[in-house]
């Protein structure tokens, strides 16, 4: 049986990367989830018996229901001590010209997702009758999308609004049980995700009202990734709040606080508006 074991969804990059090596690193054995076996393997060599690979798609609730029997019958009576629900894409775009089949996937991945993970894990973090070990915490990742809202990401926005929202109620539910759940809103962080421009996005922007302000995107990205925060930052976060009996219900963690949090939460929205279309160009 072991003490100390965490779950994250979505450990192949990024935050859900950084997130298992900052707590293998400080003694936990971390359950993380992949999609294929070729990453499970990749990860599996790095870091051998301090990790077990779950491979499933969040969007796919029979491999869901595989993976939390084969995790409950390998916890035994031990909880989990975090459940991070990381797992995430993002899909760009106006509104106005993004596809509705598009805009169902962001919703399905990021918040109907994690609804799913959060439903049938989280018994395994003590959330249920006469479970008297340990209790675990519930951490979402969420973003600095998912309290203000970027022209250009608003698919992204809605899932990220989405998840804030389920995270307090889902809070109020599982204080019967000792289980807390916690938003971490990261901003720029490094990842994948900073090299991956879609071509054929900004090409179809050409022939929209959006053309002029898509030229910048790709510049905009690159002064992103030049501050952005490694990965290991926020799970070293996620793990400081885990031991802290007093956490927050939510932490932001973002390069250039002043500039992408404080001075966007103060601001009345009608003079964000302004200053972000100034910046952006509306997009």
């Amino acid at each position: 049986m072991r003490k100390k074991s965490i779950m994250i969804t979505g450990v192949s990059t990024g935050i859900g990367l950084g997130t298992l090596s900052y707590f293998v690193n400080n003694g936990f054995h971390v359950y993380g989830s992949i999609r294929n076996s070729k990453d499970a393997n990749r990860l599996k060599k790095i870091y051998k018996d301090n990790f077990t690979p779950l491979i499933f798609d969040v969007t796919k609730e029979a491999q869901l229901k595989k993976a939390v029997t084969f995790l409950k019958k390998d916890l035994k009576s031990s909880n989990l001590l975090a459940l991070v629900n990381n797992a995430g894409v993002a899909i760009s775009g106006p509104l106005l010209h993004q596809r509705v089949k598009d805009f169902e996937k962001q919703i399905d991945i990021n918040l109907n997702g994690a609804f799913r993970v959060i439903k049938y894990f989280a018994p395994l973090c003590g959330a249920e009758k006469n479970n008297s070990s340990k209790k675990g915490v519930i951490f979402n990742i969420s973003s600095i999308s998912g309290k203000i809202g970027m022209p250009g990401v608003g698919a992204y926005t809605a899932s990220k609004f989405g998840l804030e929202g389920l995270s307090h109620s889902l809070r109020r539910e599982l204080m019967r049980y000792g289980v807390d759940v916690v938003v971490i809103g990261p901003g720029p962080i490094k990842s994948e995700i900073f090299d991956k421009i879609d071509k054929k996005f900004l090409e179809s922007l050409k022939k929209t009202d959006y053309a002029k302000a898509a030229k910048g995107i790709p510049k905009r990205m690159k002064n992103a990734k030049k501050i952005a925060f490694p990965a290991e930052e926020v799970g070293k976060l996620i793990f400081n709040a885990l031991h802290n009996p007093n956490r927050k219900t939510r932490y932001a963690i973002t390069p250039s606080r002043m500039m992408y949090w404080t001075l966007p939460m103060l601001l009345p929205d009608r003079v964000l508006d302004q200053l972000i279309k100034r910046r952006s160009g509306g997009l």
